[in-house]
């Protein structure tokens, strides 16, 4: 509950967290436009293109897997912060996302030879779910766990409740 507590408290690391996260999106995007735009700009077909051409295979895959060893550091491998409860379930939801991606590169590296397009529009959902799992963990990594001595007064008097409820038989 303290995690969620700070999640709401904390607008500048927010802003921070966000400006970094959009950073990040911005260029890993940006060879796939430049790419589309060099495309449209060499061929007799007029300029423009349209976004869903850009990832017509499923490389978007590809992004979403670069973000993951980035993830993997900020949940459980950097030792600079102290690993709670909030780092460890965001790791842990991004290796089980992981999975499936892996077992795509393990059949095609390059992505070339996806043509189902809803298997292809999952990768949007696997990318953004790594953008919001890499801007939490960003976020959590600012926010200092709860002091100790406040943790043992609440679970001290936790089981002083506990305890005074049973001597009375309730």
């Amino acid at each position: 509950m303290y995690w969620v507590k700070q999640y709401f408290s904390q607008p500048d690391v927010h802003w921070r967290s966000i400006t970094e996260v959009l950073i990040i999106a911005i260029c890993s995007l940006a060879p796939y436009f430049i790419t589309a735009f060099v495309k449209s700009a060499t061929g007799d077909g007029g300029v423009g293109f349209e976004v869903g051409t850009l990832f017509a295979r499923g490389q978007i895959y590809l992004l979403a897997y670069a973000l993951f060893g980035t993830i993997l550091w900020l949940a459980i491998l950097r030792g600079d912060r102290p690993r709670h409860a909030a780092r460890a379930y965001l790791g842990m939801a991004a290796i089980l996302l992981v999975l499936p991606i892996v077992g795509f590169i393990g059949v095609d590296p390059t992505f070339s030879t996806i043509v189902n397009d809803d298997v292809v529009s999952w990768g949007y959902w696997f990318y953004g779910a790594f953008l919001l799992i890499h801007y939490l963990l960003l976020f959590y990594m600012e926010i200092a766990p709860p002091d100790l001595q406040d943790t043992f007064k609440q679970g001290t008097k936790s089981l002083d409740d506990e305890y005074n409820r049973f001597k009375n038989g309730q």
